[in-house]
C-alpha cells in the first residue's frame, strides 16, 4: 500500500511537470500570437494595405484604436497560472519518493514518536535522575524564600 502511495505521488509530480511546462509553452504562444494580432490589426497597418486609401483623392483615418485591454489580461493569467503550477511543484516533489529516499521510513508512525522520548528526555525511568538533559531552573526567587515546599526539578529538553 505505501508503495502504492508513493508511486501515485510520482505520477502526480510528473503530470504537474507537464502540465506546468505546457501552460508556458501555451501562454508563450499565446502571447506571441496576441503581438503579431496586434499588428495586424493597428489601424496605420490597415490603412496602408487599402488600395482605396492609396488614392490622393480619399482621405482615409481611423476612427478608433482596438481595444486589447482583455487580451492583455488573458496573456497576463496565463503567465501567472504558469507561475502557480511552477510553484505546486516543490510541494508535489516532496510527497514523492525521489525526495524521501535519503530519508528512513518507519513502518509505524507511533513507532518513531515513541523512540524519540526514549532517547534520554521525557521518559518515566530517568525523570528524577541525573541521567538525560534535567537541569535545575532559577528564574527568580527560589521556593523556600516563600516558605513552600520545593516540587521537584524542573526539566527542560530540547529534542528536534
Amino acid at each position: 500500500m505505501a508503495l502504492h502511495r508513493r508511486t501515485s505521488h510520482s505520477v502526480d509530480f510528473i503530470v504537474t511537470v507537464v502540465f506546468s511546462f505546457l501552460w508556458l509553452v501555451g501562454s508563450s504562444a499565446w502571447a506571441k500570437g496576441l503581438s503579431d494580432v496586434k499588428v495586424a490589426t493597428d489601424p496605420k497597418e490597415v490603412l496602408q494595405l487599402m488600395s482605396a486609401c492609396k488614392q490622393q483623392s480619399n482621405k482615409c483615418m481611423a476612427v478608433h484604436s482596438p481595444v486589447m485591454s482583455s487580451l492583455n489580461t488573458s496573456v497576463v493569467f496565463g503567465f501567472l497560472n504558469f507561475i502557480l503550477w511552477a510553484g505546486n511543484i516543490w510541494f508535489v516533489f516532496k510527497e514523492t519518493c525521489w525526495h524521501s529516499s535519503g530519508q528512513r521510513y518507519l513502518s509505524d508512525p507511533m513507532e518513531k514518536h515513541s523512540s524519540s522520548y526514549n532517547q534520554g528526555g521525557y521518559n518515566q525511568e530517568s525523570y528524577g535522575s541525573s541521567s538525560g538533559y534535567n537541569q535545575q531552573a532559577s528564574l527568580g526567587p527560589s521556593s523556600d524564600e516563600f516558605g513552600q515546599q520545593p516540587s521537584g526539578p524542573t526539566s527542560f529538553t530540547n529534542q528536534i
